[in-house]
């Protein structure tokens, strides 16, 4: 019966994390890795020109009312390069569509300190269906089921460490939560073994 309980709180918890990261805000772009160029494009047939608008995350301007490059086919470009601070970058433009000065929508893109933009909810699932996994290896007395659950901690701790937390700045508070992650999963799998081997 515990065991039945267990893993339906398992479930549940995998299932609503699952429901917040479908119902999540689309992006038009992909993520930016820190320092890298992004060249952001509109389309606009009609248009003789189309000017860009680009804010950094603390609402400052990083580029005003930029000019776009025509590439042909009526899609216009512009490449940005300054991408530095961590964040949600918004941009915003206008052209002369049919002769009618028109905006386009507000568009954004997210700087990340790899270029992946793993939202924290992965790294909570994960963790939290290791520890339950680890939780009913102890339970049921199984030092296989804790191993497994110590490679889930393992993987937490190495995507912490290579790819970093999206909605963390500070990468020296990055990679301690990495490494006691990945050394908590390391705990449990070599106390496990041990156990195993009766040592």
């Amino acid at each position: 019966m515990r065991k039945t309980t267990l893993l339906l709180v398992l479930l549940l918890i995998a299932s609503t994390m699952m429901m917040a990261y479908a119902s999540a805000e689309v992006n038009n772009f992909a993520p930016v890795k820190q320092f890298d160029c992004i060249t952001i494009k509109q389309t606009c047939a009609s248009c003789s020109y189309v000017n860009v608008s680009i804010s950094y995350p603390n609402s400052s301007l990083a580029a005003a009312n930029e000019e776009m490059t025509s590439s042909g086919g009526g899609v216009w470009t512009y490449n940005f390069c300054e991408t530095s601070l961590l964040g949600r970058y918004d941009v915003a433009g206008m052209g002369d569509l049919e002769g009618t000065e028109t905006s386009f929508d507000v568009l954004y893109f997210d700087v990340t300190p790899s270029g992946f933009n793993w939202s924290i909810s992965y790294y909570i699932l994960i963790f939290i269906l290791s520890i339950g996994i680890i939780v009913l290896g102890y339970y049921v007395q199984d030092a296989w089921i804790v191993i497994l659950g110590s490679f889930g901690l393992i993987l937490v701790g190495l995507l912490i460490l290579f790819y970093g937390l999206v909605d963390m700045k500070d990468t020296v508070y990055t990679w301690g939560l990495g490494i006691i992650t990945l050394m908590l999963g390391a705990y449990f799998g070599i106390k496990a073994s041990l156990e195993k081997m009766d040592i």
